[in-house]
């Protein structure tokens, strides 16, 4: 099976694919997306540590837009790189991190106490719109902000693999007007209410750096990538059978977090430009070459990590990829491993023991447009 991220097939069989791929010579060559497929640990790192040989500036998606190059944190280099970090890394602070971790609290116990089956596909989208809304802290009303997030995140970017029914016009009028939400209130100087990525933008922005696009990656990717690791930890500790020990130890539950983030990553994979010539998995790159850096591929990497497809809570993951490596480290790494500690604690206090009642193959998956995160939409849980 070959290297197709657009393809429900294989979302399901991927890591045998990588097997595969990671056992020949050379870099796999993508013909349909005109890409090569980068898949051993040793030579992802590599890409990832290296972002002057393998740029971000053209984009770091599948399917890429020319309008984000140089605009967002994921599709740009340094400086500018730096420069939108700078503006925006206060927002990410500790004291941040508590004020959005107690919403995220309130909202989890509302969603998932005395509940016998749960749409977790619905219920981890609610619960990460929340958290980049407390993120962002637009000065609107909080329902309408968290609203904002969750119809821009199901259904602006989305690729919906399987059996998809929209009504893309009813929605496309909808997310017009959300996004004239974000450019009127940066157009109309409108003061911040509180803490959080607008206030930085608004107060800490001293070049006037162009920052919207940056904030519409924050709510595209932010949310998808950390639905996808809630969603996958869920599945994670039911499949893999878990959950009677941190049942019995709750002192494993961030080990068990960080597992969940090597065995499955959300954002499984990213995009660069090679911008000198370069040999890598015995292939000859040439500048203007894109290759897929697949971090979901070395995080199974066996000559990294011993046993790569068992799940084991107790690993040493140390130098697992899931939160990217280098410049490009995911700036939201603090708080997204706060919010996974806390779901988890209370889905063992609340919920307990489960079953996921839809079975892998019944899966329907929904890809954020740009071909790096994997999602799904309806995994059901009951609780036993």
């Amino acid at each position: 099976m070959s290297f197709d991220p657009h393809s429900n097939e294989w979302l399901l069989n991927k890591y045998e694919t990588y097997k595969d791929l990671r056992s020949r010579d050379s870099a796999y060559w993508c013909e349909k997306y005109q890409v090569h497929v980068i898949t051993r640990y040793d030579d992802v790192l590599y890409g990832l540590n290296n972002p002057k040989l393998f740029s971000s500036a053209k984009g770091n998606l599948l399917i890429e837009s020319e309008i984000r190059h140089g605009k967002t944190l994921g599709a740009s280099d340094n400086p500018i790189h730096s420069e939108y970090k700078n503006i925006v890394k206060n927002a990410y602070s500790k004291d941040n991190i508590k004020r959005v971790s107690d919403v995220f609290v309130e909202k989890a116990i509302e969603h998932l106490e005395n509940k016998t089956e749960i749409n977790i596909s619905e219920v981890t989208e609610e619960l990460c719109a929340w958290v980049v809304s407390e993120i962002l802290n637009f000065p609107i009303d909080k329902e309408q902000s968290k609203n904002m997030v969750l119809n821009l995140h199901r259904y602006e970017p989305n690729i919906h693999l399987f059996d998809p029914v929209l009504d893309a016009e009813a929605f496309n009028k909808d997310l017009v007007a959300e996004n004239d939400i974000i450019y009127e209130t940066f157009r109309k100087r409108i003061r911040p209410k509180g803490p959080g990525v607008y206030h930085e933008c608004f107060y800490n922005n001293p070049n006037h750096i162009e920052i919207t696009l940056c904030l519409l990656a924050n709510i595209y990717s932010g949310t998808a990538s950390l639905v996808g690791a809630l969603q996958y930890l869920t599945m994670d500790l039911y499949h893999q059978k878990k959950l009677d020990t941190l049942l019995n130890d709750r002192s494993l539950i961030s080990d068990a977090v960080n597992e969940s983030l090597r065995f499955n990553a959300s954002a499984g994979r990213f995009y660069r430009t090679i911008t000198e010539q370069v040999i890598m998995h015995d292939t000859f790159l040439k500048p203007g070459d894109r290759v897929a850096l697949c971090l979901e591929s070395a995080n199974r990497d066996p000559d990294k990590f011993a046993n790569p497809d068992e799940f084991i809570i107790t690993r040493d993951n140390a130098q697992h990829l899931s939160w990217g490596h280098g410049i490009h480290t995911c700036i939201a790494l603090a708080i997204s491993k706060e919010m996974l500690n806390r779901y988890l604690e209370i889905l063992l206090d609340k919920v307990g023991k489960y079953d996921i009642i839809t079975e892998p193959s019944d899966l329907k998956y929904v890809m954020v447009k740009g071909g790096n995160i994997d999602i799904m939409s309806n995994i059901i849980l009951r609780k036993s």
